[in-house]
């Protein structure tokens, strides 16, 4: 079982090592996603990643082999981790912890909850899709379903984040002078991953009633991930600039490189729905000026980031376990979703664009950075886990140990 290595100070941020698990799930799809053939189906399912490699040459056997693996592991890994979160969470609920929490700046960690559990329904619904013979013949069921799910965890956030700011604003009780960073984007970030998860069917269903609501119920979680992380954006700089940088919070200033992520596939998903199946409006033949703008700006907040860690030696902090705080666990989602968005800029827009040929030498160029950049932040989430949290197996208790329970 896993145990806490510094068992007082657990806090809802440790929900982030299950997001990291969940993001990986994602990074091994891209594989099937963009190397397999699936016609008639928006996704590789279980038909299609099978007859890919029965009939594949062996280089293409080793890299489904290598997706199906990495897709089993870490969807295993991030069940095992939010289970074990979510009984901290229980004991850490029960203990009045959260009432300590409430209004002050930390309250906004509450929403690494809903964040990680929506990443949860999707890394099922790849789960289901590769795994379950014939699930994709009964979708336009689970549609409906998933949008529930998506949908209640987006009230839950929405309740967080509003007792939050009601908490703050009434009492006066946020303090400015520890927002050196960009801590409150987290909610941002959770909006962001309700929305993507709702907006899915819209680019998935043939059904005009689920794709019209999938897409306007999104549009109630897109407009607070955009108007949050913006405006926290830019007081979060005001203070860095007036009061530091604080070492502790350095990994959130890659926190905008996975919103902008999940936020620029929502927005694909989105006009693929109006276009396609509702028939709304015309669709551009290749979303890559959209998709390389979006990728630049990761790299430049990667670039900054980077500059102000490199500079308070933050790097080597962490490696060398010096950092003891699960904020560090933030470092993961970036990684996961730059590389996810390298996928989608070659895949997406320069193939699609006719930019590049498509298993090219140019394809598998900008596709080598893509997977580096995957295991990087696979031996990253490894490391973290591995300095904060532990795995013990409880020994069993004796005769000895039991005669003397009852003395």
């Amino acid at each position: 079982m896993f145990t806490q290595k510094n068992a007082p100070s657990w806090s809802p941020l440790y929900f982030l090592s299950a997001l990291g698990a969940g993001g990986m799930v994602v990074t091994f799809f891209m594989y099937l996603l963009f190397w397999t053939a699936h016609p008639g189906q928006p996704i590789p399912v279980y038909e299609t990643w099978t007859v890919a490699f029965a009939q594949g040459t062996l280089l293409e056997q080793i890299a489904i082999g290598i997706a199906i693996t990495g897709i089993a592991f870490f969807t295993l890994y991030h069940v095992i981790l939010l289970v074990w979160n979510l009984n901290q969470y229980k004991h850490w609920k029960a203990a009045a912890q959260l009432e300590k929490i409430e209004g002050s700046n930390a309250h906004t960690q509450l929403l690494a909850i809903p964040l990680t559990l929506a990443m949860t329904i999707n890394a099922s619904f790849i789960g289901g899709a590769l795994f379950v013979p014939d699930l994709w013949s009964a979708v336009e069921y689970l549609f409906p379903l998933a949008m529930t799910g998506f949908v209640a965890l987006g009230i839950w956030a929405m309740r967080l984040y509003l007792s939050f700011f009601s908490h703050t604003v009434s009492k006066k009780s946020f303090d400015k002078t520890i927002n050196n960073s960009f801590a409150q984007l987290l909610p941002g970030f959770a909006f962001a991953m309700i929305s993507v998860g709702l907006v899915a069917p819209a680019a998935m269903s043939h059904n005009s009633t689920i794709v019209a609501f999938s897409i306007f119920s999104a549009f109630l979680f897109i407009v607070p991930a955009v108007f949050i992380t913006l405006v926290k954006m830019v007081i979060g700089i005001g203070h860095l600039l007036e009061h530091g940088a604080n070492k502790t919070t350095l990994p959130t200033l890659w926190v905008g490189v996975p919103i902008l992520t999940t936020l620029s596939i929502a927005a694909l998903r989105l006009d693929h729905g109006v276009s396609h199946t509702l028939g709304l409006g015309e669709s551009t033949n290749s979303p890559v000026l959209f998709l390389g703008f979006v990728l630049a700006t990761q790299i430049f907040l990667i670039l900054l980031g980077s500059a102000v860690m490199k500079r308070m030696h933050y790097f080597r902090s962490v490696w060398n376990g010096e950092e003891q705080t699960p904020i560090i666990y933030a470092l993961v989602c970036p990684g996961v979703a730059l590389s996810i968005s390298m996928h989608f800029f070659i895949n997406k827009g320069l193939v699609t664009a006719d930019l590049i040929e498509k298993f090219g030498i140019a394809y598998w160029s900008f596709t080598s950075m893509a997977i580096m950049v995957q295991i990087l932040t696979g031996i990253t989430l490894f490391r973290l886990i591995q300095q904060l949290i532990g795995f013990t197996a409880k020994k069993p208790e004796s005769n000895m140990d039991l005669r003397l329970k009852t003395t």
